[in-house]
């Protein structure tokens, strides 16, 4: 593949930088070949190589000897937690609400387990005329929203079954689940698929897709969600969103586990 036209004289202090983003980019999801990095960088092969030789040789990326494809190296995971350390963790949430927010303009909601409880500790609104979504503050259900199902996807099973039986599993449309076995067997869907589904379980006309934001225990106090209108949300693009947000959620695990208690978040 030729390598994409640079796009002036003046630019060519920056093409390089250019070059290494989408490269990067290409290597973000796992392992990756030369010639797969090559296609989505939009650059030869030789000039590829060149540039992955220079990030192998100062660590950012590694290259398997067996496997020959090139991964996210050492030196980059250590530069990466180093920023994020320094990261206030609700800032970054407002980000990537704003982030999701800008990309689907439906909207999207923080929510905590706080104490039994769930509840929404931040919203963004989108710019639709029909809008629908929590409050902040509002107190959500953990048996039919994306947010609790989301969040209950990461706990064990005895954790679970003791949080329904303090909750009032509550018929509040006809395709909400109160059974709780009906509802474990939901969570293991859950929990393959990466994110929740509220399909129109907690609002007749309401879909959403929430994300949980795990700690290093691999459990969650917090979960994103995008969530609008059932007509403007097709099951298609349901899942899309779901995806998205999962990334998002992914993004925030860092600091997951530097986030203040969910009861000072929600003050």
């Amino acid at each position: 593949m030729a390598d994409q036209p640079e796009r002036s004289r003046g630019d060519r202090g920056l093409q390089g930088v250019d070059r290494l983003v989408r490269i990067f980019e290409a290597v973000t999801g796992g392992p990756a070949s030369l010639s797969k990095i090559a296609a989505e960088a939009g650059l030869s092969d030789a000039t590829t190589l060149r540039y992955l030789g220079s990030l192998v040789s100062h660590g950012l990326l590694d290259r398997d000897p067996a496997s020959r494809q090139y991964r996210i190296g050492m030196r980059m995971f250590l530069l990466a937690r180093s920023a994020v350390s320094g990261r206030d963790f609700m800032s970054m949430v407002v980000s990537s609400m704003a982030r999701l927010v800008e990309q689907f303009n439906e909207t999207v909601n923080f929510g905590a387990r706080v104490g039994h409880d769930l509840v929404i500790v931040h919203a963004l609104q989108s710019s639709q005329p029909i809008r629908m979504g929590a409050a902040v503050g509002d107190k959500d259900a953990w048996h039919a929203s994306g947010l609790g199902k989301a969040i209950m996807s990461t706990l064990p099973v005895t954790d679970v079954r003791s949080l329904l039986a303090r909750t009032d599993l509550a018929q509040l449309t006809p395709r909400t689940l109160t059974d709780p076995d009906d509802l474990l067997r939901e969570l293991a869907r859950v929990r393959e698929r990466g994110f929740a589904i509220d399909d129109e379980e907690t609002v007749e006309g309401l879909r959403c897709a929430a994300a949980p934001v795990r700690d290093a225990a691999g459990t969650a106090r917090y979960a994103l969600s995008v969530s609008g209108p059932a007509y403007r949300l097709p099951h298609a693009r349901l899942l899309d969103i779901g995806e998205t947000v999962s990334e998002q959620a992914q993004l925030l695990e860092a600091l997951a586990d530097q986030a203040p208690a969910a009861e000072e978040t929600n003050r």
